[in-house]
């Protein structure tokens, strides 16, 4: 059977057209207002903080906590789009339902807040000389603020590639989202609202230029350190939406824009639509979880995985660099994550808590096949963006950099060991804490695991962004007089430090970084 061409009546294409120039002149006046608005707010916000330069340092912290965030939605949302897509003819899952509703309220608040930071340093891409020379901006500062700009525009943008999209492709869940909910406070057509705005050829152009901006700018940098300006730049080469924004001419824009009005469904990865699911899957893998350049130096070293297992105590705290992942760049210092080391079951019973109702239901995680003596279970209890978890050592050791921190307790150790035991299962099923802050209980990130489950041990912390953090170093630094901590053993670049000169070589290592 021969298909016939489908065509639009020509009063539809008119209209279209008319809708695209009329947006586009509309969106120039917008943008002249926005620039105004953009210098108003960063005015504002130098009243409360000393300078631009401050001034960044602050919002670069809070939009790490936004990355984070973005990078633990787009997982979940990818989980869910490939479970509803394995059931086609079955109706959504109930579970599957109330996950979407009460997650779109979250997806659309951290939507806000990174539009805010992509349109609070917009202006300073079109600053003029006599602006800068007003508000007394160096160049440097200026091209980090259009990074930041960009960055938090990308981390839109690819949101939007593995939330939105997705679900556009599936007939049912766009319904699903773009029906309003007064249960969950969710406005009508927030999917179709959400696309309209990430193929905007305003948006799309302004990215374009920012891109370039920036590029032309990296030779202010070339001879210093400037850790704010790599991970900005780390950031925006990792996107996905990168190189494919950076790539698209006008006519590709309008021509996705009349696919767009013809059927939403048609989008700028129409092209991927025929490879299914894993096709998109496949092509944005770097944006979900973890971004990783290669594999750690230890992973797969059943040699000295062997060697750690005999050195592991119930209680112990493990520190990991992994320079190889996006996000080791976020953490300030040498060391990127923190977790603990609970033991097996014949340790559990030891310490006589292996019968306690918080522990049991980890049974059969802790101890497979009911082998008491094995430490090849899940027995590292670490908090990760899908929230406290226990993890195997086989799991944890795709990594460059492996400490052991063994807490040293004077007086009443067993009752000790027995509390901080209890604390670090009691952990486990909390949510990932992306704003950073020791002093909320109900999420916790990983290095807040030692400072809860040790009380005992009076933590360092710093006030960063308004709120108290503290940092995989800040546990670290507590071992280098031997007391509260004691260092067991070091692992750098992939091989172990001699017992003799471990200890300077990772108090050299912390103080560079």
């Amino acid at each position: 059977m021969r298909l016939k061409k489908r065509y639009f009546p020509q009063y539809v294409v008119i209209l279209i057209i008319m809708i695209i120039v009329v947006s586009y002149f509309a969106s120039q006046q917008k943008a002249e207002k926005k620039k105004k608005i953009c210098w108003a707010n960063i005015e504002a916000k130098l009243n409360t903080i000393e300078d631009l330069d401050s001034l960044l340092d602050y919002e670069i912290v809070e939009f790490q906590g936004l990355v984070e965030q973005s990078l633990y939605i787009r997982e979940q949302m990818m989980t869910v789009a490939k479970e509803v897509n394995l059931t086609p003819d079955a109706p959504i899952s109930s579970k599957h339902l109330e996950y979407l509703k009460a997650n779109t309220e979250t997806c659309l608040i951290l939507r806000d807040q990174l539009y805010a930071v992509t349109d609070r340093y917009e202006c300073a891409l079109d600053a003029t000389e006599d602006e800068l020379i007003k508000e007394q901006i160096p160049e440097k500062i200026r091209t980090k603020a259009v990074m930041l700009s960009v960055a938090a525009a990308l981390t839109l943008y690819d949101n939007y590639m593995l939330g939105a999209l997705i679900f556009e492709n599936d007939k049912r869940l766009r319904r699903l989202l773009n029906d309003p909910d007064k249960g969950f406070g969710i406005s009508p057509n927030e999917l179709l609202e959400i696309t309209l705005a990430a193929n905007s050829i305003s948006t799309q152009k302004r990215i374009q230029e920012g891109i370039a901006f920036f590029e032309n700018k990296a030779q202010l940098f070339v001879e210093q350190q400037d850790p704010d300006y790599y991970y900005l730049k780390l950031l925006i080469y990792a996107s996905p939406s990168y190189n494919h924004i950076k790539g698209l001419d006008t006519k590709d824009m309008l021509s996705k824009k009349f696919q767009m009005f013809g059927t939403i469904t048609r989008d700028v990865v129409a092209e991927m639509r025929d490879e299914g699911f894993d096709g998109v899957s496949k092509f944005f893998g770097n944006s979900v979880g973890l971004i990783e350049s290669r594999k750690g130096k230890l992973y797969g070293n059943e040699t000295i995985k062997k060697e750690i297992q005999t050195s592991l105590q119930p209680l112990d705290i493990i520190l990991e660099k992994t320079p190889f992942r996006l996000t080791d760049k976020l953490i300030p210092g040498h060391f990127g994550h923190v977790a603990i080391w609970v033991g097996n079951q014949q340790e559990l019973e030891e310490k006589g808590i292996w019968s306690h109702e918080i522990v049991i239901p980890y049974h059969n995680k802790i101890s497979p096949n009911g082998d008491k003596t094995t430490k090849d279970g899940y027995q590292i209890v670490e908090a990760l963006r899908e929230g406290v978890k226990l993890s195997s050592l086989e799991e944890f050791m795709n990594i460059d950099d492996f400490a052991i921190l063994r807490p040293v307790f004077k007086e009443n150790a067993t009752e000790k060991e027995k509390e901080s035991l209890m604390l670090a299962f009691r952990q486990l099923g909390k949510e990932y804490d992306f704003n950073f802050d020791v002093n909320t209980t109900e999420k916790i990130v990983c290095s807040e695991l030692a400072y809860v489950c040790f009380p005992q041990i009076d933590w360092p912390t710093e006030e960063t962004a308004g709120r108290h953090t503290i940092s995989p170093d800040n546990v670290a630094n507590l071992c280098w007089n031997g007391v509260p901590l004691e260092l067991i053993s070091f692992y750098h670049d992939g091989k172990k430090c001699s017992e003799d000169t471990q200890l300077e070589l990772m108090k050299e290592l912390m103080t560079q970084e």
